[in-house]
């Protein structure tokens, strides 16, 4: 084990809003703080994880204020003053070039590991395995991990592999969300890797890349740094663009490596991933609750606390209850969910059930 001035530092990334995983995530407690595949949240899970890797003082989360309250009633213990807290979303590079900014202050040119707070990892000892590899490459540039793909799937983004590095390799190109055909070519592939969003690099290493390749996003919070009052951060943000870190840094940078993940992960993206992580019968149904029972089903999807749900004659639903709000949807019909939100929101009597 490392000394703790050694640790790195961990960022959890908890701002999104889940629409997909409705009714379950709502407004002021989305899907980041919800139970979806275990008996914690998706947060805690990432926290325990991280915990792997670091110890609970070096960990960050990255959200907004509305959020931190909720987060500290879920999880009490979490130190109330590791938030890194956005005025607005504007995607993955503000906040990553804020926190940067933030641990280079605190902790100097420390390692940053960057996490999603909706993600599977399978078993957790083989994450700290593959990031501890991946930490030996953050002195020659940044990290990714690459996951291999097991499915041709079209809402990832890949990356491909080129020479071989002391723990991983160079990157040679991004591809993001192919179609299925393309999808299919890159799963054939042995240097084609999924980008699960795992990031690592010294602060030094990413500031310097935010100077070169983004310096929209950097100055504005560098001129201010350390920011007199969350308004003046708030100002500093109004003036910066949204953008994902892949587009603003990585794909522009020469300085990126990939470490190959030895664990099994899945972007819990929507409430299709239960299919992918929960097991299933005979005929593919996969139930999350206390009972299921299945005549001439199958393909179906369910998140539901009844004693009992039966399914008969029907195929390829996702059925998800909750105290007020019970979805029935198509897994087809599933990709429509947020066009289906923003109708209700419309709706003055329907949409306190968004929140």
């Amino acid at each position: 084990m490392k000394q703790p001035s050694e640790l790195p530092v961990v960022l959890i990334m908890a701002g999104g809003k889940g629409e997909r995983f409705w009714p379950r995530s709502r407004t002021h407690s989305p899907k980041q703080l919800q139970k979806v595949y275990s008996n914690k949240t998706l947060l805690k899970e990432t926290i325990d994880r991280a915990l792997s890797i670091t110890a609970l003082e070096r960990i960050f989360i990255g959200t907004n204020s509305s959020l931190k309250n909720e987060i500290l009633k879920k999880d009490p213990s979490f130190p109330s003053g590791n938030f890194i807290l956005e005025p607005e979303g504007k995607n993955t590079a503000p906040i990553i070039a804020l926190s940067a900014l933030y641990f280079q202050k605190k902790y100097g040119n420390a390692n940053l590991v960057v996490l999603s707070a909706d993600a599977y990892i399978d078993p957790v000892k083989e994450f700290a395995k593959t990031i501890k590899l991946a930490l030996q490459e953050t002195d020659r540039g940044m990290v990714l991990l690459g996951v291999k793909p097991n499915r041709p799937e079209t809402g990832y983004g890949y990356i491909s592999a080129g020479k071989a590095t002391q723990a991983g390799y160079e990157v040679k190109g991004f591809f993001e969300k192919p179609d299925h055909k393309t999808s299919l070519k890159y799963i054939r592939k042995k240097n084609f890797f999924w980008n699960p969003g795992i990031f690592l690099f010294r602060t030094e290493t990413i500031l310097e890349e935010f100077d070169r390749y983004a310096p929209s996003i950097l100055r504005p919070l560098k001129e201010r740094f350390p920011f007199k009052s969350f308004g003046d951060l708030a100002t500093a943000f109004s003036l910066i663009p949204s953008e994902a870190i892949d587009t603003a840094i990585f794909e522009k940078s020469n300085r990126i490596r990939m470490v190959p993940a030895s664990f099994q992960w899945d972007d819990v993206g929507s409430w299709l991933a239960l299919e992918r992580i929960l097991p299933a019968d005979e005929n593919q149904n996969h139930h999350q609750g206390k009972a299921a029972f299945y005549m001439k089903s199958k393909g179906n999807v369910s998140s539901v606390d009844k004693e009992l749900i039966a399914f008969l004659g029907v195929e390829n639903l996702v059925v998800v209850e909750e105290k007020d709000v019970l979805l029935v949807a198509s897994k087809d019909g599933l990709g429509d969910i947020k066009a289906m939100l923003s109708l209700i929101r419309k709706n003055k009597i329907l949409q306190k059930y968004l929140d």
